[in-house]
């Protein structure tokens, strides 16, 4: 299930805005103001609060310009958060959430216009070509990934599925699928490269592009409902389908 918020500077008319390169971490705490009321808050204050139960990503109209040294960057809105889910609850208590804050100021100057549920889609194919929405972050035994290792980059797709799975069947939530897991292979012709974000104040290893994986169709949706790769909850590793084959 996905959701997708739109959000609006606050002042009518505004054809640009700058926000901070490190904007995540003010999507993450409207998140946090999404499931305030919600038993999955407890997820946020926990000390060891394990994967996300979502994954989102923040796209753009335009980025107009980028400055590094300032730690800025110049965008047109609007701007939209893309959210998901496997998890019936998770996604209900986002949308009244966001539906109740609508019209009014929440992060950077911004404010809701729109919340819409968007269409559902499913895996039906052994094989997928997905695009990575933003970025996706991989982690090694040792450090973040670049890719340039398949196998390396095979296994931290795998092992973190994989415990994904097995940590959400300890949460009192309700998973729209019945999903079971297979290993995920990534092909030859997959078009991904390695990329840089700000987050928190410093530079993280990411992918950007496009996998092109081969799995049983209900480990492809796990990934596509809860995202691949480590850090969903922080706004990484959000997948939309190109093609299915």
């Amino acid at each position: 299930m996905r959701v997708c918020i739109k959000l609006v500077p606050e002042q009518t008319g505004q054809a640009s805005m700058v926000i901070p390169l490190d904007f995540r971490r003010h999507f993450i705490s409207l998140m946090k103001t999404f499931l305030h009321d919600s038993p999955i808050f407890s997820h946020f204050i926990s000390r060891q609060p394990g994967y996300s139960p979502y994954v989102f990503s923040i796209g753009f109209n335009k980025i107009i310009a980028i400055d590094v040294d300032e730690g800025k960057m110049n965008i047109q809105p609007p701007i939209y958060m893309t959210i998901s889910s496997g998890f019936y609850e998770v996604i209900t208590e986002i949308i009244n959430a966001a539906i109740k804050m609508r019209d009014k100021p929440v992060i950077l100057g911004l404010k809701i216009q729109r919340v819409e549920m968007l269409p559902m889609k499913r895996t039906r194919a052994p094989e997928a070509e997905f695009r990575i929405c933003g970025h996706a972050v991989f982690r090694g035994t040792e450090e973040y990934l670049d890719g340039s290792d398949v196998q390396l980059l095979e296994e931290s797709i795998n092992q973190h599925m994989i415990n994904k799975f097995l940590f959400f069947h300890d949460l009192p939530l309700t998973m729209q699928e019945e999903y079971s897991l297979s290993p995920v292979r990534v092909l030859d012709n997959s078009n991904y490269r390695k990329g840089v974000c700000h987050h928190y104040g410093g530079p993280l290893t990411t992918l950007q592009g496009r996998m092109h994986l081969q799995a049983d169709p209900k480990s492809m949706q796990f990934l596509y409902d809860f995202g691949i790769g480590v850090r969903s909850g922080q706004g990484f590793g959000l997948l939309e389908v190109v093609r299915q084959i």
